[in-house]
Formats: structure tokens, C-alpha cells, sequence
């Protein structure tokens, strides 16, 4: 149709002004040419756009639903955390507390037994004391040994030369061996003194009036009690007659050194010692 229409308008047109505008409508249509492949480039363009926009808002929102996630989580953390140091905190002033209280009762500890300590060389000096004293007093007589023992100062007296042949009443040797400890004794009235007699497994022979070995010990001590007392005018208060018998000896009573030997007197002098501190608290 282009053609016929240009031919016809070539009868009434100049050639030249036909040529101009035929070549400026091949222009124009090869404009439109351009600009339509331009355009469906950028339609193109545009899809590929709205299709990557359209991945980018699905990953924003995944992302935007993972960051509210992780906000979750953190809060839900931090709530534990808050917990737990809230729970470590409470541990540890208890803790401490309880840290507090066994260094006070250490404290305490320490102190009882730095006084139990102090009482106790206090007593043991007092005991030490009275011992020496008494062995300086029986330096001449060394058949009497001395000991200390159970808060007390022990003098054991041997059975020969104490008693008559009688083996209850005490002989004018056995007066001369308590001479020094009544000197001793009346010094000191605040004494409490026990007379603690053993005797072997065999009553003297022709005394009647003896039951048991019980009877005869007490009889011996009962004999230097009242020698003490009326010989010597010790304190009655002071003494204190015990009779163990036989039934505490030092070696076997089948020969006559072993029954000798555990006829003897102990003289347990205790003094007034100043007393150990309770136990207040726990070791």
C-alpha cells in the first residue's frame, strides 16, 4: 500500500521533497525500530527487577523473621542468664556466710584450745610443783617413789617397814616414813588426800577378825589415816582411807617377793586445780 501511495504521491510531489520525506519516514521507522527492541530490553530489565526485588523483600523477610527469632532467644537468654546469676549470686552469700560463721567458730576454736591449753600447763605445773617439793622432803628415803597420775601426785610407800608384824598398824619405822608428808600436809590444808591400801591374797595369820583381803586393806589405811591424824595432827578433813585388797596387783601373788611387792600404799595427794574450759563449740 506504501508503494501505490507513493507513487501516487509522486505525481503531485517534487522528487526531491519525496526523496527527503521517504528518507526521513526510513528514519523514523528505524527509530521506532530501536526504541521498541529498547523497550522490550527494559520491560526485560523491569521483569528481572521485579523478580529480583521481589527475592530480595522474601529474603528481607526471612531475614526480618530470623533477626525476631534471634531476638527471642536473646531475651529468653538473657532472662535465664539473669536467673542463673541471680541463683549464683544467693550461692555465694550463702556461702559466704556460712565461710563467715566457721571462721567465727575456728576463731572461737583456736581461742578454747589456746585456754584449755594454758588451764592445763597451769595444772600441770601445780602437780610438778607438789612432786619436787615432796621428793626434796624424802631425799633421805629413797625406797618411796613418786608419780604423777589422774590430776594427782602419787607417793607409793613400801609394805616393809611400814606396818608391825601384825600388817595393821603402823611401826615406829613406818612413822618416821610419814613424817615428811604430815609437815607437808599441815602446810597445806587445802589438800585432799586419799590412803589407798593394797594388800597380797593372804590374811595374816592369827587375826580373827578379818573376813577378806577388803577388810585388811582397809584396816592398813584406816591404821596411817589415824596415825596422820593423832601422831601428827594432820587434818581429818584432808584423808581419806580406801581399801583395794587384792584385786589390783603389780605381779602374781605365788611367791613371797611378788606378794610383798604388791602390799603397798599410795598416797594420792590432789590439790585444787583450776578447772578446764567446756567445749562450747564444735572442733
Amino acid at each position: 500500500m506504501l508503494p501505490a501511495l507513493l507513487m501516487a504521491a509522486s505525481a503531485c510531489v517534487k522528487p526531491k521533497i519525496y526523496r527527503a520525506e521517504l528518507a526521513l519516514r526510513q528514519q523514523t521507522e528505524a527509530r521506532e525500530q530501536v526504541l521498541l527492541k529498547e523497550l522490550g530490553e527494559r520491560k526485560t530489565e523491569v521483569a528481572k527487577l521485579t523478580e529480583q526485588n521481589g527475592a530480595l523483600n522474601r529474603n528481607l523477610g526471612d531475614q526480618d523473621a530470623q533477626l525476631r527469632n534471634l531476638n527471642k532467644e536473646l531475651s529468653a537468654r538473657t532472662q535465664q542468664l539473669g536467673a542463673s546469676t541471680e541463683k549464683l549470686l544467693n550461692e555465694k552469700a550463702a556461702v559466704e556466710s556460712e565461710l563467715a560463721s566457721k571462721n567465727v567458730q575456728l576463731a572461737q576454736c583456736k581461742d578454747l584450745r589456746s585456754r584449755i591449753a594454758e588451764v592445763q600447763q597451769k595444772r600441770k605445773s601445780i602437780l610438778e610443783d607438789l612432786q619436787k617439793t615432796l621428793q626434796k622432803a624424802y631425799a633421805a628415803q629413797p625406797d618411796i617413789s613418786f608419780s604423777i597420775a589422774n590430776d594427782a601426785v602419787v607417793l607409793t610407800l613400801p609394805d616393809k617397814g611400814l606396818f608391825d608384824a601384825g600388817g595393821i598398824n603402823v611401826a615406829p619405822t613406818g612413822k618416821t616414813m610419814l613424817t615428811p608428808l604430815a609437815a607437808f600436809l599441815i602446810e597445806r590444808p587445802s589438800l585432799d588426800v586419799y590412803i589407798v591400801s593394797h594388800t597380797d591374797n593372804v590374811l595374816p595369820k592369827g587375826n580373827k577378825t578379818l573376813q577378806d583381803t577388803w577388810d585388811w586393806s582397809l584396816a592398813r589405811a584406816a591404821a596411817l589415816s589415824r596415825t596422820l591424824l593423832r601422831e601428827f595432827n594432820v587434818n581429818a578433813n584432808q584423808l581419806q582411807p580406801v581399801g583395794r585388797g587384792e584385786f589390783k596387783p603389780l605381779t602374781s601373788n605365788e611367791t613371797p617377793e611378788g606378794r610383798q611387792r604388791n602390799r603397798r600404799t599410795e598416797i594420792q595427794i590432789r590439790p585444787l586445780l583450776p578447772a578446764v574450759p567446756a567445749a562450747a563449740v564444735d572442733p
